[in-house]
């Protein structure tokens, strides 16, 4: 895995994915707080909040990975760990902390076209992630929102319409849960088609890293290196017997 420096760590695609996702999770989080824990609303965002803080601990893992100075990355970093624990939602504030420092960042250097640019397949990874949050957030609060209180609709509350989204994102429709009314159903076509261009988008992420240019090359330069040896190897066995006649014809 490439190694990053301390500024490089800050603005590679998946730090610019996190930066995005922090404004969701500090909105859901700040709802939370005016939500009876018992509602459908306060478990749906809090199970999508749970989500969005497993993103951010891959994030942030990856990036401690590939830092050159990792107890440096701890020490910068470790209250982002902290507000990435999805145990009590206020600390997740803390993450604002992360925001403004990536945002000094972004306005003091021309780096992060040029960080995209040099790191596409971590920039797909990362957009992958970000649509699934949103598709997820946005997918399952809207069906809640439009299916909850349809008499004979089967989805009533916040796991049933998680539970939905994930299924229909993942394009395996177990049937179990669906939408009744016309506009769930046009809902729900969007989110099909959704997941199937992620799904798209994993398998041309997975075909690049197959088809790996410097792999390729790294095949090449050894099946060079080994046509050489034989031609090498060729050369030798002709010298051998060159000389061997030679010493024949000496003798005579």
């Amino acid at each position: 895995m490439k190694k990053i420096d301390s500024v490089k760590y800050e603005l590679n695609p998946m730090s610019l994915m996190s930066l995005a996702l922090s404004f969701v999770s500090l909105t859901i989080v700040t709802t939370m707080i005016f939500l009876p824990k018992q509602s459908n609303s306060y478990i749906l965002l809090l199970g999508i909040d749970t989500f969005i803080c497993l993103v951010f601990w891959c994030q942030l893992l990856a990036d401690f990975f590939r830092s050159q100075d990792k107890s440096h990355y701890l020490k910068t970093h470790w209250l982002d760990f902290v507000a990435s624990v999805p145990i009590i939602e206020q600390i997740r504030f803390a993450r604002l902390l992360q925001i403004f420092r990536v945002i000094r960042l972004i306005r003091s250097s021309h780096q992060v076209l040029n960080q995209i640019r040099s790191n596409r397949r971590e920039a797909t990874v990362a957009s992958i992630f970000l649509l699934l949050t949103v598709l997820i957030s946005v997918g399952s609060a809207l069906m809640l929102i439009l299916e909850g209180n349809v008499p004979e609709s089967n989805i009533k509350d916040a796991s049933d319409a998680l539970w939905w989204v994930f299924v229909t994102i993942s394009t395996v429709g177990y049937g179990d849960h669906y939408p009744v009314t016309e506009i769930g159903k046009i809902l729900a076509a969007v989110i099909i088609i959704c997941g199937v261009g992620l799904f798209g988008m994993v398998a041309g992420l997975i075909s690049s890293i197959i088809s790996d240019p410097e792999q390729k090359k790294e095949k090449d330069d050894a099946r060079h290196e080994q046509e050489w040896q034989a031609m090498l190897d060729n050369q030798q066995r002709l010298i051998e017997r060159l000389e061997a006649i030679e010493k024949k014809l000496d003798q005579k």
